[in-house]
């Protein structure tokens, strides 16, 4: 990819101009870009910057198969997040469960931490396997943010406004992925995926 500075307003650059290498142009207001090693250099992945990530996502609509402000479904929901603060993780739900620390799986929301990743779905039985369907993020405060309908805050706690019986009913377990050494678990900041834009 290619990046030019493009319009000038007195004498400040407003614009880049992007050219992909399919030949594709595109442009970004200089203040919502930075170069993929300021950015990644810039970061400091914690607990609080995955709940305040997530949180400026809020309200965006569910779309299977998404991981834009457009519509995101719920690991791509996840997925972006910690994208957003420098750790790739799979892509769906049902891999996402297989990566990181398992922390509960008795609904023993005390253990959790803001960031661990919780999974629902259906429970194995005799003559069926586990089915993971759902996942989203524990943000404290006996909340989940996931995407559901729409990027939402859910509780856990009965007598909430909030309150997600449902999810509760077919919650399986969480896992923390924040930190995690893990095959399945890339940290952009020890590992060059992306290359350079110089």
């Amino acid at each position: 990819m290619q990046v030019a500075f493009w319009k000038l307003r007195g004498r400040e650059w407003i614009f880049i101009k992007f050219v992909f290498r399919d030949g594709r142009e595109g442009f970004v207001k200089k203040e919502e870009a930075s170069l993929y090693d300021t950015w990644i250099d810039g970061l400091n992945p914690s607990q609080e910057s995955l709940v305040t990530t997530s949180k400026t996502l809020i309200g965006v609509p569910y779309l299977w198969g998404g991981t834009s402000t457009k519509g995101m479904d719920c690991s791509g929901f996840t997925k972006t997040i910690y994208f957003l603060n420098g750790v790739i993780i799979p892509r769906d739900a049902s891999q996402q469960v297989h990566t990181g620390m398992s922390v509960d799986t008795t609904k023993n929301f005390d253990q959790l931490q803001k960031g661990d990743l919780l999974f629902f779905g259906r429970k194995a039985t005799d003559s069926t396997a586990e089915k993971v369907v759902h996942v989203g993020m524990w943000i404290g405060n006996n909340e989940f943010i996931h995407a559901s309908d729409r990027v939402r805050i859910s509780s856990m706690e009965e007598g909430a406004e909030n309150f997600d019986e449902y999810n509760l009913n077919r919650y399986l377990r969480s896992k923390r992925v924040l930190n995690q050494e893990d095959e399945a678990l890339i940290n952009l900041q020890r590992n060059y995926t992306f290359l350079s834009s110089n």
